[in-house]
């Protein structure tokens, strides 16, 4: 496999600049937003989150190994090594704390947690559609202060922190790190299914109709 140095930097940059700045505002909020949306064009083409990513993998060509599974997961280590280095910047050299314990949803009965797993798709499913369809940095950033109350927007930083703890909580972060990504991602996929079916709808109406 060939690795896209440019991209996977300029993963690095922005994973860097969320976990040292953005992430200290709130994604939720508009001073957090705004930061977020001038990351996306300062290193453009980086997806910065997570949930980003997976959002890619799930509504890319899933039988592709290499262009999709593998370029999109050097894309998420890229992530959270620029987390990691922001939260050693942050800790000069030092670590923050892991208090991260696996989320309670992805151990439980799923059905006990079936409405937040629920709000988790059909945020992905909402907030893909602002992103694809209106191509601004913008409203993308936007639709996530709206919509990222349902997501978690912090995997790559809970990752970094857990690297420079010394990876005392792997397992834990690691589920929620992919059960987060991965659910948000299956909303995106979702969205684009129900776009092509409405399509197709309109499509069949207007032959029809001639």
């Amino acid at each position: 496999m060939e690795i896209n140095w440019k991209d996977n930097m300029a993963e690095v940059g922005g994973a860097f600049m969320l976990s040292w700045v953005v992430l200290g505002m709130g994604v939720d909020t508009l001073p957090g937003a705004a930061a977020l949306a001038v990351a996306w064009m300062a290193f453009n083409g980086a997806h910065i989150l997570p949930v980003v990513t997976w959002s890619h993998m799930m509504t890319g060509d899933l039988g592709d190994t290499e262009g999709n599974w593998m370029s999109n997961g050097m894309r998420l280590v890229s992530q959270a090594v620029g987390a990691l280095l922001a939260v050693l910047l942050m800790t000069e050299a030092g670590s923050i704390e892991t208090t991260f314990a696996v989320n309670e949803m992805w151990v439980k009965d799923l059905g006990e947690q079936m409405w937040p797993v629920l709000g988790m798709i059909a945020a992905g499913a909402v907030w893909w559609q602002v992103h694809t369809r209106c191509e601004s940095v913008w409203a993308s950033a936007f639709g996530l202060m709206a919509l990222g109350g349902a997501m978690s927007l912090t995997g790559a930083h809970v990752m970094g922190s857990m690297i420079a703890d010394g990876g005392t909580q792997a397992a834990d972060v690691l589920v929620d790190w992919v059960m987060n990504g991965l659910v948000v991602g299956l909303g995106a996929l979702l969205g684009v299914k129900i776009d092509e079916f409405v399509n197709n709808m309109g499509s069949d109406e207007d032959s029809s109709s001639e």
